[in-house]
């Protein structure tokens, strides 16, 4: 990669964290985004330079307008859903007010953080403006049909069959203490989805001479198997060349802590990903943060706390890479045993952000598919002049 001159990020922390709030505030659940999807149609509609379109399964795809499509773009991909609560049943508690409510609890979160939990059912059409009932978790146990698990909750008042229910905590705060610290009960994945549509909005004044062919791709019902993520690659409107980086809100680990900057996600637990798309991504890293590394923070590591959506992209066939920021009380555990908000920092969101403008800015630096490889052109450059010393080597 060619050394460049400094150039300015459009980027503006401020512009970041007012798409968090809107993004992030939304109530979701798996099959249940439609509050998520509402706001993305909304920020579609208010930038011109967007155009919207949704597949068969609700999925919704981002494009530039007038950006001429190519064989290989560069889709950005995220998940709508967060793990939730969706009733089964509910009935009249004999003898007191409330009601019993059964739910299937989608997506990963363990037993024993359950009992005592509170929760909050959407009640409606539009999760935006539903009537919402409160209830609290009487008792979590294993479904033996589903797999997932079977929950009854007492409510104030009736629970309609199909509804669906988040924990119920405050939707986004920016703590007072730590104003770098934003806690939201939803970070994994609308801190991605928040991310995107961040860089969406300035893509403009990043590549004004309109060269890339950024996509950006929303997807449902990831966290009870990567469901929409699967219709997408196998539906086919995404080309087979297509360049696609995955972003999520992945736990912090030891290793990889929150407010190190985002994270090059070079696999998670089940798989490595792509080597020449994540090396590429590397070295747009590596050149925004300089030589001292003292102009954009960020860190390359294995997330093995869980399985993302690259995984499943590249077992159909695409050239798959990650990025992630850290999170905090992943999936709402918390270390003290408890339902918690998730966190995040803002310096690792905006980095994010900050890193998807260089990888637009240096998208011409990404081998394609079948290109020659800059590491092996650079090898064998080195075999060549060390060739010569291996024939004339004596100790032959």
């Amino acid at each position: 990669m060619k050394a460049r001159a400094k150039r300015a990020s459009v980027v503006r922390a401020g512009r970041v964290l007012r798409i968090a709030e809107r993004t992030m505030s939304r109530p979701t659940a798996p099959y249940r985004e439609g509050a998520v999807i509402a706001w993305v149609r909304a920020f579609a509609a208010q930038n011109s330079h967007l155009v919207l379109r949704s597949d068969p399964h609700g999925n919704l795809e981002l494009r530039r307008r007038g950006v001429r499509r190519t064989a290989t773009p560069l889709v950005l991909a995220a998940h709508m859903d967060h793990p939730g609560f969706r009733a089964l049943r509910c009935t009249r508690l004999p003898g007191r007010r409330g009601f019993a409510v059964s739910a299937l609890f989608l997506g990963g979160v363990r037993g024993a953080f359950f009992a005592g939990g509170r929760a909050r059912f959407y009640i409606g059409a539009g999760e935006d403006e539903a009537r919402t009932v409160a209830a609290r978790v009487l008792r979590a146990r294993p479904d033996p049909k589903s797999g997932t698990l079977r929950v009854r909750l007492e409510a104030r008042s009736t629970v309609p069959r199909g509804s669906f229910g988040v924990w119920d905590l405050p939707a986004f705060r920016r703590s007072r203490r730590d104003p770098d610290l934003l806690e939201t009960r939803a970070a994994d994945d609308l801190a991605g989805v928040a991310a995107i549509l961040a860089v969406l909005e300035c893509v403009e004044r990043i590549d004004p001479a309109r060269r890339v062919d950024l996509r950006a791709l929303f997807t449902r019902a990831e966290e009870v198997g990567f469901v929409g993520a699967i219709a997408a690659a196998r539906g086919g409107r995404l080309p087979a060349g297509a360049r696609i980086v995955a972003i999520e809100a992945s736990k912090a680990l030891p290793h990889a802590p929150q407010g190190a900057g985002p994270i090059l996600r070079v696999g998670d637990r089940t798989s490595v990903f792509d080597d020449g798309l994540t090396r590429w991504l590397a070295r747009v890293a590596a050149e925004l943060a300089g030589a001292r590394g003292n102009r954009f923070a960020w860190q390359r590591r294995l997330m093995d706390g869980g399985t993302c959506e690259s995984t499943a992209y590249q077992l159909y066939g695409y050239r798959s890479a990650a990025l992630c920021v850290p999170l905090g009380n992943y999936h709402n555990m918390s270390e003290r045993g408890r339902i918690a908000m998730e966190s995040i920092r803002l310096s690792d969101l905006v980095g994010l952000v900050r890193f998807f403008e260089g990888m637009i800015q240096r998208d011409a630096d990404c081998p394609r598919a079948g290109a020659a490889d800059p590491l092996r052109t650079r090898l064998e450059r080195r075999f060549r002049r060390g060739a010569r010393d291996l024939a004339r080597d004596p100790s032959r």
